[in-house]
């Protein structure tokens, strides 16, 4: 199942300051199930975050996002979150975002465009955040075309499967009309 970046994402905001750690996103320490960690996540910084956060919210942030460990913020996705927008992210909690199809985009002043429960619409194919209420916009940069393809299949294993897939069955077809085609693909 893959994220379809040519939707627009419209949604209410939560807003975050800088160096949100891995370690309140995802605190598997303390509750290590999906379901425990729904229940806790993000509490450290907003108590009521896990309690009234909605299927469909936009997260914003100031600079460096997930840094810490290597955790994953996939129990973002699992509360509802339906982007992740920072003033910059920690390099590997981005790469770890991307691989899982996590909406994430890094956005100087995006801190400066929305405050709390205000909504946010993100259009990523005219690469766009406009705040709804204000009328006030920020560019989007574009993903290269190798990271849309990752989030269109549904993250990089997938990615990695569909290519290879796709790859085999070309060899598989050149070898056939080689007069091979026995040949184990690896």
């Amino acid at each position: 199942m893959g994220f379809d970046l040519q939707q627009t994402i419209r949604g209410r905001v939560w807003k975050f300051g800088d160096s949100i750690e891995t370690d309140a996103i995802n605190p598997y320490y303390l509750y290590p199930t999906m379901a425990e960690l729904k229940l806790h996540t993000m509490e450290i910084y907003r108590p009521e975050f896990p309690r009234e956060v909605k299927p469909g919210d936009i997260m914003i942030a100031g600079r460096n996002f997930g840094c810490g460990s290597s955790r994953p913020g996939l129990v973002l996705r699992e509360v509802g979150i339906a982007a992740i927008i920072a003033e910059s992210v920690a390099r590997l909690f981005l790469r770890n975002s991307i691989s899982r199809a996590i909406p994430i985009f890094v956005v100087p002043g995006v801190t400066d465009l929305a405050q709390d429960g205000e909504m946010l619409e993100v259009d990523y194919p005219k690469s766009v955040i406009v705040n709804t209420a204000t009328g006030a916009t920020l560019p989007l940069a574009k993903y290269p075309p190798a990271i849309e393809q990752i989030f269109e299949c549904g993250g990089l294993l997938q990615f990695a499967y569909e290519r290879y897939i796709r790859e085999a069955a070309l060899v598989g077809r050149a070898g056939l009309e080689n007069g091979r085609g026995h040949e184990k693909v690896i």
